[in-house]
């Protein structure tokens, strides 16, 4: 009986070995390396427009509409803060074009109307000039700060009754600029 008591006991000793042989094989991990990433969107706010000239012939007393509507559109990228977004159209002065000689058109007797809209001349106060037009005014909520308006059609057109002007070519430049609040 002692013969088979050693022998199960060398058995449980040999079945022991294999769990308390050396950690060779078990896993080892390695310490945590971490990355701290940064995305920034900064705020934009564009404006496109064509052409980028607009011809008009001239009556001696009346309305002349131009060669082709302005095409606008307007796009932006905006904090939440920012509440609405508008767009002006304005001449720097209130001389809208020249013809260098001291003959003038001024701003006042050059209209626009904004996709079909009733025409309006550029006499109103913008944050840019005296001499301007407001186009639009949206509204920012969540789900639009993030867009665009247009593409918006402007149709310019000038009144030369009571100007008394000269045959001769006048120039000027049409500012089209957006502001978010």
């Amino acid at each position: 009986m002692k013969a088979i008591n050693k022998a199960w006991l060398l058995l449980g000793a040999l079945a022991l070995v294999p769990v308390l042989g050396p950690a060779s094989y078990a896993q080892v991990n390695s310490n945590n390396a971490t990355v701290t990433l940064t995305a920034n969107m900064v705020e934009s706010l564009s404006v496109s427009a064509t052409p980028s000239a607009v011809n008009f012939t001239l009556a001696a007393s009346g309305t002349s509409t131009g060669s082709a509507p302005v095409v606008i559109t307007t796009t932006w990228t905006l904090a939440k803060s920012r509440t609405s977004v508008k767009l002006y159209a304005y001449f720097a002065s209130a001389t809208a074009l020249t013809d260098g000689a001291s003959d003038n058109i001024p701003a006042a007797n050059v209209t626009g109307a904004l996709n079909a809209g009733t025409a309006a001349a550029f006499n109103s106060a913008t944050p840019f000039s005296a001499s301007g037009l407001t186009l639009f005014t949206q509204a920012i909520t969540a789900s639009n700060d993030n867009s665009s308006h247009g593409p918006d059609s402007l149709v310019l057109a000038i009144n030369t009754a009571g100007l008394a002007l000269p045959a001769a070519t006048y120039t000027g430049v049409l500012n089209i600029q957006a502001q978010a609040n």
